[in-house]
């Protein structure tokens, strides 16, 4: 069926072309002519529209989101050259902190193997040294004090003096013995703390 469209056409077609004068035929390309005249028109003012668009667009100024782009992007380049340098200062910052972890450890080593311990254990030697000679002073006086006459008021005297010394001496003697068993402790700061 659809060849027999076509051959009709075809058949009108010739038809046509022979029935056609040369004044018809003159007439018909100046229609198409026309109608061509017309479209380049209707093109001609498109183009005319367009470019005219174009010029007006280009003599306002920047586009307003432009504008507000390129000032967001000022502030982030901004804001970045702020936290590199704020990472460079934590890094140098960590740096020293593990430098100085490090010297820190070696003098708590230093100390605690010194530590004075020697001494305070010769200090502790010497109170208690101290002590047994203010006893037996204590002793002899009230030996003394027993066999001569009218010297107990003397014995009585003293004996509290002496009481005082030996009462202080054992304190300083418990303070020693708490720094001999105290050693140095520090903390240690992991990397949750920091966080």
């Amino acid at each position: 069926m659809a060849d027999k469209g076509k051959d009709k056409n075809r058949e009108d077609d010739q038809e046509s072309a022979q029935a056609l004068t040369p004044e018809d035929r003159i007439n018909k390309l100046e229609k198409d002519r026309l109608i061509s005249r017309i479209f380049m028109g209707v093109l001609l003012f498109a183009v005319i529209g367009l470019t005219s668009t174009l010029i007006y667009n280009s003599t306002q100024g920047p586009d307003p989101l432009t504008s507000e782009n390129s000032r967001r992007l000022e502030s982030i380049q901004q804001e970045m050259t702020q936290l590199k340098t704020a990472l460079e200062a934590t890094q140098t910052y960590n740096d020293n902190a593990q430098r100085l972890e490090g010297k820190l450890d070696r003098i708590i080593a230093t100390i605690e193997l010194n530590n004075f311990t020697a001494l305070r254990k010769l200090m502790v030697g010497q109170e208690a040294s101290y002590q047994q000679f203010i006893t037996a002073l204590q002793q002899g006086m009230y030996d003394i004090s027993r066999m001569v006459k009218g010297s107990r008021t003397w014995y009585e005297v003293y004996k509290e003096d002496l009481n005082l010394v030996i009462r202080d001496s054992k304190e300083r003697e418990q303070q020693l013995n708490k720094g001999v068993t105290a050693p140095l402790k520090r903390e240690i700061v992991t990397d949750a703390k920091q966080q």
